[in-house]
């Protein structure tokens, strides 16, 4: 289903994990759309260094955030710092991502599994929260939620980040129909394998090789699906496309992480502490 088109020019928008990979590519491509942004993520160098890229091509130079989003309230706070700085926010993008390889037997519930779930549910709720009441007001806005194939994939080893994202989805829906005739939309962007630094299949201790799989594609080309799906009112995006299976077909995702998974060394993750 699709809501209203948007014209992004001179649209407010706040974007978390802008520093590189899928945030990166986005926050360049809104900017070239005439997007007015406020970039939020760890590390200041590179995104002072992507505010200068932006401001280089003639458009607006946007606003840095240095924030961890790790620590609780880090979110809620950069929200409100939006809202400030730019006078409102027509567009938040929940985009900060962040991973963690090892057993659950092992890894628990140390500060490190809370991290995940800090940083890939917790703070997009926490931001959305913050920006909400401000568009509630306008009557209009864009929610953007970045999930996962993951979340229907549940590889041995990726428990954490697998468990994250699958909440962050069920939320986003749920967030969906709690604003169902507000006036505000509420989109997930589910990114399939993409070539980024966060590639859970560069992480996991293989016993051989990794199974062969699609070829990963370009942030770049990811951060132009998100751009036309905000462009056309999607409620959804899955790129690239052939990730739409296992979401659709949740049995054939657990197919794939049952033979995936056999070629795991989950033994050695088992034996010794997470690294």
């Amino acid at each position: 289903m699709r809501d209203r088109e948007m014209d992004l020019s001179s649209k407010k928008v706040v974007l978390t994990g802008a520093s590189s990979g899928i945030g990166r590519e986005l926050a360049l491509a809104l900017a070239r759309r005439g997007a007015v942004l406020a970039l939020a993520a760890r590390r200041v160098d590179l995104l002072h260094a992507l505010a200068d890229e932006i401001a280089n091509e003639g458009t607006p130079r946007p606003t840095v955030f240095p924030v961890d989003l790790a620590v609780p309230g880090s979110a809620a706070e950069l929200g409100h710092q939006a809202l400030e700085t730019l006078g409102g926010v027509d567009i938040a993008i929940n985009n900060a991502g962040n991973n963690l390889t090892g057993a659950q037997t092992v890894v628990s519930d140390s500060s490190a599994a809370r991290q995940v779930f800090e940083v890939n549910l917790w703070s997009p709720l926490a931001l959305t929260a913050a920006v909400l009441p401000a568009m509630r007001a306008a009557e209009t806005g864009v929610i953007v939620n970045v999930t996962s194939t993951v979340q229907a994939v549940p590889l041995p080893l990726l428990g954490y980040y697998a468990a994250s994202k699958a909440a962050l989805a069920q939320a986003t829906r749920s967030l969906r129909l709690e604003l169902a005739g507000t006036g505000i939309r509420v989109l997930e962007v589910v990114p399939g394998a993409t070539d980024t630094a966060l590639r859970d299949i560069d992480e996991l201790p293989w016993k051989t090789t990794p199974p062969p799989t699609f070829p990963p594609v370009t942030p770049a080309s990811t951060a132009s699906a998100i751009v036309r799906a905000l462009d056309r009112g999607a409620r959804r995006v899955v790129h690239p496309r052939y990730s739409l299976l296992p979401l659709e077909i949740p049995a054939l995702g657990r197919l794939v992480a049952a033979l995936g998974g056999r070629r795991v060394d989950t033994h050695s993750a088992l034996a010794g502490p997470n690294r």
